[in-house]
């Protein structure tokens, strides 16, 4: 019955995990094509933008892993369930920040935008601190999910199954990998507030879930 319970709170969060990947991973579809078309990079190039993430990474590891310690010194220490379901509210931000900017700008969907001609376009480019701003987001939303989310599956999983779990992990950045056309589908069709809308939706709406489940999956980790 043990093991039971861990398997499902294990297939619980992969399930969640799923649309932070579709989401997340659209910096290599949606994001990119929005960065190609309505950033302008004459200040910095395109492939220097591939640093962002990493760069975020390194600089904020330390930092959030000093804010758990702080908190658990203090005894208010944030279970890893909880974090998952900051790390999503996280990634919607991220959304939502280009959302509102989006729809303020007047952005049209890209087949529209590819159809104006270069003086129209150009007037419509927007700064790289745009990029820099949504990347931040994303990355303290990854820095919740992802280490967090393999240390939960170490702890939540059956000890002989230790090697099969972790490769469902994988598998379900994989599950998520294989939505991400959806994305360039919605960015290609739509203004593209509403295509970033969706991805806020999704985050908000996994988050919920997590939130409903988290004292169950908190009771199974023990």
């Amino acid at each position: 019955k043990e093991i039971k319970q861990r398997m499902y709170a294990l297939f619980a969060v992969l399930g969640i995990v799923i649309f932070f990947w579709f989401s997340f991973h659209q910096n290599g579809m949606s994001l990119s094509f929005f960065a190609r078309d309505f950033v302008d990079s004459s200040a910095v190039a395109p492939e220097i933008w591939q640093a962002i993430n990493p760069f975020f990474v390194i600089t904020l590891t330390p930092i959030i892993m000093a804010i758990f310690a702080s908190l658990a010194k203090k005894g208010k220490a944030i279970s890893t369930p909880r974090k998952i379901a900051i790390g999503m509210f996280i990634a919607g931000l991220a959304f939502l920040f280009l959302a509102i900017y989006s729809m303020v700008a007047g952005y049209p969907s890209g087949d529209e935008f590819a159809a104006m001609s270069d003086s129209a376009k150009e007037g419509l480019k927007a700064g790289v601190w745009v990029m820099f701003v949504l990347y931040f987001f994303l990355t303290v939303a990854e820095l919740f999910i992802s280490p967090l989310g393999l240390s939960f599956v170490s702890k939540v999983a059956p000890k002989h199954l230790l090697g099969l779990c972790q490769g469902l992990w994988l598998g379900a950045t994989a599950v998520g990998n294989l939505m991400l056309w959806v994305g360039p589908l919605m960015y290609n069709a739509w203004p593209l507030w509403q295509c970033w809308t969706v991805f806020l939706v999704v985050c908000l709406v996994s988050m919920g879930v997590m939130l409903g489940m988290v004292k169950w999956l908190e009771r199974v980790t023990k």
